[in-house]
């Protein structure tokens, strides 16, 4: 496999090697569009789809892909509280470092890949060169300050919860910081 077909397989094909990964329910026909375009779009958009539709999957290998394919770019993923992100960072974690993940850096970037930073909130690997020192995918809950923050992509996941659905004090919250998303966009 070459480098640019190794690229267009993690571009085109997301789905195909999710399931490579144990993710044997991804679709070609609705979740590799949803990972492509979490991927490569650059328009803010919403996906709503069904509990059990496998969102927040193809989110996670849609992060690791964007870390592999554009290193030196920064993404932050938001969910309603710490513990929540908690899951989707390891899984990221996992994905990178798989064997069939370790074996398409090899050949796209020619470097064994590593995690620079790898705890709960962070992850960070050896192909990011960029002079900023965020890391490449942080996470955190609707709670935590995005003062003085800067990402390149911005990803939120259930970021509304029972609270919202009982206390307008919550919604209004929730409604205040999504909105200041715009503002840490690079």
């Amino acid at each position: 496999m070459t480098r640019k077909q190794a690229v267009e397989f993690l571009k085109k094909h997301p789905a195909k090697l999710g399931r490579s990964l144990g993710f044997t329910l991804l679709t070609d026909d609705l979740h590799n569009g949803w990972i492509v375009d979490m991927v490569t779009g650059k328009d803010d958009e919403t996906l709503q789809a069904h509990r059990g539709s496998y969102k927040t999957t193809c989110v996670s290998i849609a992060l690791a892909l964007i870390m592999i394919l554009f290193p030196n770019l920064t993404v932050l993923f938001l969910r309603k509280t710490d513990p929540d992100v908690k899951e989707v960072v390891e899984q990221v974690r996992k994905i990178l470092l798989s064997p069939t993940v370790r074996v398409l850096v090899w050949v796209i970037w020619g470097v064994e890949l590593q995690l620079t930073v790898s705890n709960a909130l962070e992850i960070s690997t050896n192909l990011a060169t960029g002079p900023r020192g965020t890391s490449q995918l942080v996470a955190q809950g609707v709670g935590g300050s995005l003062t003085g923050k800067h990402f390149d992509r911005v990803f939120t996941d259930d970021i509304v919860n029972l609270q919202d659905r009982t206390s307008k004090a919550e919604r209004d919250r929730t409604k205040a910081i999504y909105q200041e998303l715009q503002n840490i966009k690079n």
